[in-house]
């Protein structure tokens, strides 16, 4: 099977040395992008099954911009992404983990680890895309043992979906898939590997949860214009809709009188 990765680096030696990493690494494809605005371009009009992105580049576009519109597109956001990047502070590391990365290199590798270990993250960053196009290579023989006529006349159209519905059901189909490999993968683990695996899990889908539930609220702020309530306690009342404020000043009043009571 073909893959196209996608380098993102604004240094063309360290892109060449990424390719010459994986050149043993049969029917691979690259595409170059020296910038985050060159790379969401490439990402919106190509195909791309792999991305290994730089964090700190020039321009307006910085890599974890880059990764943040490519993680919460639903068009996109299927597609793994590989830091690799010289940026090693363990804030930075769990921004890019939380906001949906796949795995999160420190450049630079020596020689040795990036024969080996930079060309085996992507392997198995690409298994979840290999299994997919797997399945559409076994469905395929199904839908040509029909004659042309006869699979006319089975087929009609009900109805249509937008855009946004198809991209859905396509990345729904792409995760079931995902799922699918990694539940394999963790039936022939031992604990140790187990517990590790479902920790990886855990951090990652809290991650997603967590930016998802931000971008919600930051939605509401623009669309309602409420007052500026950072770092208020908010809730919602499911059945009736409204938006409650615990202010902060409010409790430390209400503080301070039971103290002057006591």
């Amino acid at each position: 099977m073909a893959y196209t990765v996608l380098l993102v680096d604004d240094v063309l030696l360290n892109r060449k040395v990424v390719k010459i990493a994986l050149s043993g690494l049969p029917e691979f494809s690259f595409l170059e992008a020296a910038d985050g605005v060159n790379a969401l371009e490439l990402i919106n009009n190509q195909h791309i099954d792999l991305v290994i992105l730089d964090l700190v580049m020039p321009g307006s576009i910085s890599g974890f911009e880059v990764l943040r519109q490519i993680k919460t597109s639903v068009l996109y956001k299927q597609i793994p992404v590989i830091v690799y990047s010289a940026v090693s502070d363990t804030t930075s590391i769990k921004q890019a983990l939380e906001m949906g990365a796949y795995d999160y290199l420190i450049k630079p590798l020596k020689p040795q680890e990036l024969q080996t270990i930079l060309p085996e993250k992507v392997r198995d960053a690409l298994r979840p895309v290999e299994v997919a196009a797997i399945a559409d290579r076994e469905a395929a023989p199904l839908s040509l043992s029909f004659p042309a006529s006869a699979k006319l006349r089975e087929q009609v159209t009900i109805g249509r979906v937008t855009n946004e519905e198809a991209a859905s059901i396509k990345y729904l189909t792409s995760r079931k898939a995902e799922l699918k490999l990694l539940l394999k993968r963790l039936m022939d683990m031992d604990k140790e590997e187990l517990y590790c695996c479902l920790y990886d899990i855990l951090i990652r889908e809290m991650g997603e949860v967590s930016t998802a539930c931000e971008q919600w609220w930051d939605e509401k702020y623009n669309k309602y214009q409420w007052d500026n309530i950072v770092g208020d306690e908010i809730e919602i009342d499911y059945d009736s809709g409204e938006v409650l404020v615990k202010r902060e000043q409010e409790s430390a009043a209400a503080t301070k009188h039971q103290d002057s009571e006591d």
